[in-house]
């Protein structure tokens, strides 16, 4: 262990040692008075273009002077401009080149701000040659992972999950949670707000080709949230503006009665923007799994020994429509109105077989517990803005936003125990469960400049959510199901946060800085009905937020901190016992507390024409880190539960990177090493656990012929440790093709996930009083075969067809 954290602490001096040298050779350079700085974006999204070139001209020759690109926000600064007369010209592929007005640099006048410029979409067709412009897959970033989910050749018949599984640092379990950096506590928003429709469950039947873009935001501004232990990870749906009446049509289908179909529409007249979308996705998911464990009485030293095996499957299906509008009232004012629908039923059915032995392992009792059930869950959500710019520049404006959201759902599950030793008679209970939930936010966004090389944002948001959970259960007596109030669980609760944040930006030539302040009030209530108790918590803390970045040429050095926190769920807080079943119980903790987390990332940016790499150091430092334990209640029946940690912090290497070979071979490939420590005295087991663990990712689409697209990608994962055990190692392999024809308007694709069935998931736990193993396993190997059909005007930009793979964590419902 202490060779490895040599070896990490070995790359991490170095590039500290080059972040301080480098800068002072940079800056030793001869100075010339004059800078041109602007900033570059799409003149139809109004989103930011980063990586676009600049090129400042002499007015005079035309001969190039300086060249630069744009940053992650779209701006660019040139510096040591000599005295003269220039324009700039600015250009991204896929986009019209523009140019500015000549512009003069010297004493009177030596920093010239061309404010914002705007670049529009374009296509260029000819007799026998069609010319699109392409955004990379995923753009990699110091502080964020952008993976453009509608530029993806591979999008098309899959989840957001399992788009999710592609993207550098992010892991997806067999349950569908997701992790970050190997942190589970990650905050996931749609459109950049927390929605209800965000759920483990609702993605992964969200269909991904509904999905603009996926960003993985690591350390967050002020600006957001500072909810999530690891980060941000934000889904941002297709809303679109080409001019005229677009749409785009797709289905597919897969082996065993899978379906997926979306339509998406657009008609904009130039000042209004009508769009719409509907996605309709029929999964099968089937599994199996296999259980042996060891439950070990410390008293006695007797032991209970269990083999378990299980075999489920699930139909799930889902509908989510989308209807909005957009309306520029002005030049300086605009306003829209977003609606959204998600509906979702499950039907389940399952078996598992049970063997209970005693101390001697002698068969003591075996029987076979039948599941069926139904889910139904309905999710709405209305969203509204204003916006209000003050000048040309765009850069000073108010902007308020409201949004509305609402999730109810039903679930009622069937169980029989059927008894082959000893000779019981056969049990039977049902439980139905009703939840509901409700979210209001309101959020008031400022920003001005306040000189040619500074900024400040600051605003105010409040939320409110509304949860009230009712679960009961019956048992069949005599035939006749009676309730058994001792398994009830009712209670409701109200969490409202009221937070005001503060973030002034300055650049020094080179060197920028970002800091940011966001204070928080958390008012916490909770009524636990089913025990007739209720509890009350305020939390208020300062989230502080600091970004420094060094340009140099077209590569960049970036110091960020944040402080995060991961507050606890409702029913993690409830007291109450779930009986998941007869032999497995939940129950949550009244006195768990927020975790509170330091993060500190250091990463550089180097580019070049084909070639992007972006290796990051991180540090993380969390008290009271959430584990979840699980003990004994007596010989045969197993309690679960959330705890603290004392402490618990973890470090690692991000490599990230892109590679265009040969304009025939795109790689997008990642690789992730987290060294974690846990402290987990205050749980009884011992005062630290360390281990190193890593992942990696490939994702390699290939030119075959102009219209002929071959898509590959791969991912691994390593052990992991757990506060009770460990995870072990898996990996899986996905494979697609597209066939682009006429002009690509219509595009033939084939998805193979899967490809080896190779995907599983293996746990241990390893205490004093429990010694357990477990194998999971999805029917993950899934063939879609599908089209895609592009109809109306197509406005001034081509959208390509797009395809995505099945991934094992799919066939969770």
């Amino acid at each position: 262990m202490k060779l490895r954290l040599k070896l990490f602490l070995l790359p991490a001096g170095l590039m500290l040692t080059l972040f301080f040298l480098l800068p002072s050779s940079a800056f030793s350079q001869t100075r010339y008075p004059g800078t041109v700085s602007g900033r570059i974006i799409d003149s139809q999204t109004r989103l930011p273009i980063e990586y676009a070139n600049i090129i400042l001209r002499d007015t005079t020759t035309k001969n190039m002077v300086q060249g630069i690109v744009s940053d992650s926000t779209g701006s660019f600064r040139i510096n040591d401009v000599p005295t003269g007369s220039y324009f700039v010209e600015y250009s991204f592929i896929g986009y019209k080149k523009q140019q500015t007005k000549a512009v003069t640099v010297g004493r009177k006048n030596p920093k010239v701000n061309l404010g914002v410029l705007n670049l529009a979409p374009e296509a260029i067709n000819m007799d026998e040659v069609t010319i699109t412009g392409e955004r990379n897959l995923m753009i990699n970033k110091i502080d964020r992972k952008v993976f453009n989910v509608e530029k993806d050749i591979s999008a098309q018949t899959g989840t957001v999950t399992d788009v999710l599984q592609t993207i550098p640092s992010v892991s997806v379990d067999i349950d569908g949670n997701i992790s970050l950096r190997g942190s589970g506590n990650v905050t996931i928003l749609v459109n950049g707000r927390p929605s209800v429709i965000a759920g483990s469950a609702n993605l992964e039947q969200m269909p991904a080709s509904l999905v603009e873009r996926i960003e993985v935001i690591t350390n967050p501004s002020a600006k957001y949230q500072p909810d999530g232990t690891a980060g941000i990870i934000n889904i941002v749906m297709k809303k679109e503006k080409k001019s005229g009446f677009n749409g785009v049509l797709g289905a597919n289908v897969g082996n065993k009665e899978r379906i997926n179909t979306n339509l998406q529409l657009n008609y904009n007249t130039g000042r209004v923007n009508l769009f719409g979308s509907y996605g309709y996705r029929l999964n099968y998911r089937a599994g199996t799994g296999d259980l042996t464990s060891q439950t070990i009485d410390t008293a006695t030293g007797q032991s209970v020994y269990l083999d378990q095996h299980s075999s489920n499957s699930a139909v799930p299906s889902s509908h989510l429509g989308q209807l909005g509008m957009e309306w520029d009232i002005s030049s300086k004012d605009a306003t829209g109105v977003t609606g959204t629908i998600n509906y979702r039923d499950v039907n389940r059915d399952g078996k598992t077989w049970n063997l209970y032995s005693d101390n001697e392992q002698v068969a003591a009792e075996e029987f076979i517990r039948h599941q069926d059930g139904d889910e139904w869950e309905t999710s709405t959500g209305l969203t509204a803005f204003y916006q209000h710019t003050f000048d040309a520049r765009e850069d000073h404006l108010f902007r308020t936003d409201f949004e509305y959201q609402a999730d109810r759902e039903r679930e009622k599950d069937n169980y029989t125990n059927i008894y082959t030793l000893p000779l019981y008679p056969e049990e039977a209970e049902n439980t139905n469960s009703k939840n509901a939930e409700q979210q209001l936010t309101l959020s008031l966004d400022y920003s001005r400049p306040l000189w040619k090389d500074a900024s400040l944002e600051a605003g105010y948001q409040g939320e409110m959510q509304i949860s009230d959970q009712d679960t009961r259960v019956q048992e069949l007596e005599s035939e006749i199901w009676v309730t058994d109030s001792s398994k009830n669980n009712a209670f409701n609760g109200t969490q409202t946060i009221h937070a005001v944040y503060g973030t002034l930006s300055a650049r020094w030539n080179k060197f920028a800085l970002m800091g940011g302040l966001r204070a928080e009030e958390a008012l916490l209530h909770l009524n636990f009905k089913t025990v007739d108790a209720t509890t009350d918590d305020d939390y208020f803390a300062l989230y502080p937020t600091l970004h420094l970045s060094l340009e140099q040429g077209k590569n960049e050095w970036q110091l960020s901190y944040s402080r995060r926190v991961n507050r606890p769920d409702v029913e993690d807080l409830n007291p109450v016992p779930e009986y998941r079943d007869s032999r497995n119980i939940f129950v949550g903790n009244p006195d768990l507390k927020p975790e509170d987390i330091h993060s500190l990332q250091f990463g550089y940016s180097f580019r070049t024409e084909n070639l992007n790499l972006v290796p990051s150091l991180f540090y993380r430092y969390k008290e009271n880190g959430f584990t979840m334990v699980t003990h004994p209640l007596n010989d045969t029946v197993l309690v679960t539960s959330f705890a603290n940690l004392d402490k618990d912090q973890s470090a690692g290497l991000d490599l990230s990177g892109t590679w265009n070979i040969a304009r025939i071979v795109n790689l997008n490939f990642s690789a992730s090493g987290f060294y974690s420590q846990i402290d987990a005295s205050e749980l009884g087991y011992s005062n630290k656990r360390s281990t190193f663990s890593w992942n990696a990712k490939l994702n390699a689409a290939v030119t075959i012929t102009k219209t002929t697209f071959l898509q590959l990608n791969g991912q691994y994962r390593s052990k992991a440790m757990t506060a009770q055990g460990m995870r072990k190692p898996g990996w899986g392999v996905n494979l697609g093709i597209r066939q682009d024809l006429w002009k690509k308007k219509f595009s033939l694709l084939v998805t193979v996930t899967d490809l080896f069935d190779s995907q599983k998931w293996e746990n241990s736990v390893d205490t004093d009083v429990l010694i357990q193993h477990s194998v999971r396993k999805r029917d993950g190997q899934v063939i879609y075969a599908g089209f895609v059909y592009n109809f109306g005007r197509n406005g001034k930009k081509t959208k390509d067809a797009k395809f995505e793979f099945e991934n094992g964590q799919e066939s969770q419902p």
